[in-house]
């Protein structure tokens, strides 16, 4: 409305995940993430209009900061000076809150990683799982053959001269921002006839982002300050200081849900013992302390789907999609389903 800018929603409600694994096709990786849906939908309905690029403002939270876990990095200064005893004691503690409501689940991971190091923090806020339950899903078959993580790798090549955040970022640009966002927004956009293009990512851009200190990228709870700061003079301010709204699904409502039978048949005993990567009683135990609300095991479980699905395609030569097997589906079926 300030910018005289027709507006066109798009409104999307369960049925999307039935395009699952046409998703997990056209992504050629076992990406556990709905948003590339929302891509697809979105450059969809920019073909229909007769375009032909959109501009994307991917990267910006990447390079100047703005997701809860930069903010959460931060807080740990507050508790950092206390006894590791105490810290320890912190994080046994978070094991007795509940999943939900979702002040509690971000609580919850806060405390979690309060007893690490500062390299176990900034790479804890990246995973689903702890190290230890991860490592009890998998195997003995899989875990004999199983390499280092790999953002662990990463980051213990970053230079120690670099502040907590900056070695955060780092991680994001190298793992989040190139392996995820950039890649299923490339693809899914390409499968609509659409080109996506990023300015923020522009190589002076990021060069300038590099060079700036923590306090003019996270200041408080204020993610991307200095590009805020620099949107004043063209955006009202309710505009630039509005919650942050991610381009996610409800996935945590689906998963009980609409994606309850796709969970049941996916990750069945005979399913996951005939794959052999994963230990089926761990798993059940992981299902159940998520179905009782004693974990929020949502975006794991996820994972495991789309593993599965994509294992059907890539391996097996075929689909799975809501109980039974077909034919792969391809590029012209994805264009055509818009």
């Amino acid at each position: 409305k300030h910018l005289d800018v027709p507006l066109e929603e798009l409104r999307v409600g369960s049925e999307v995940i039935e395009h699952l694994p046409m998703m997990i096709a056209q992504l050629d990786e076992p990406v556990a993430d709905l948003a590339p849906l929302n891509v697809l939908l979105i450059s969809q309905a920019a073909h229909r209009a007769g375009m032909k690029v959109l501009l994307s403002g991917a990267g910006g939270d990447d390079l100047f900061t703005g997701y809860r876990r930069h903010r959460a990095l931060l807080l740990s200064k507050y508790w950092g000076w206390l006894p590791q005893g105490f810290r320890s004691r912190m994080a046994s503690f978070a094991g007795h809150l509940p999943s939900s409501p979702h002040a509690f689940r971000r609580l919850r991971k806060l405390l979690e990683l309060a007893g690490g190091s500062e390299a176990e923090q900034c790479i804890g806020y990246f995973h689903w799982l702890s190290t230890p339950l991860l490592r009890g899903l998998l195997s003995e078959e899989f875990l004999a053959t199983a390499q280092r993580d790999p953002v662990e790798q990463f980051y213990h090549t970053l230079s120690p001269a670099l502040s907590p955040l900056e070695k955060m970022l780092a991680l994001e640009q190298r793992f989040f921002l190139a392996d995820h966002n950039l890649m299923y927004t490339d693809k899914m956009s390409m499968a609509a006839g659409i080109e996506v293009r990023v300015p923020l990512l522009d190589q002076e851009v990021v060069r300038y982002a590099s060079q700036l200190p923590d306090t003019f990228l996270q200041r408080g709870s204020e993610g991307k300050w200095i590009l805020k700061k620099a949107a004043e003079q063209y955006l009202p301010r309710d505009v630039i200081y509005r919650p942050k709204t991610g381009f996610g699904t409800p996935l945590r409502a689906w998963m009980g849900g609409p994606l309850r039978p796709l969970r049941e048949e996916l990750l069945s005993k005979e399913v996951v013992e005939s794959r052999g990567w994963l230990s089926f009683p761990a798993l059940a135990r992981l299902m159940a302390e998520h179905d009782q609300g004693k974990r929020d095991a949502t975006y794991p479980l996820f994972a495991l789907l789309c593993l599965e699905l994509w294992a059907r395609r890539t391996i097996d030569g075929s689909i799975s999609s809501f109980g039974q097997t077909r034919g792969d589906k391809t590029q012209s079926d994805l264009r055509a389903s818009g």
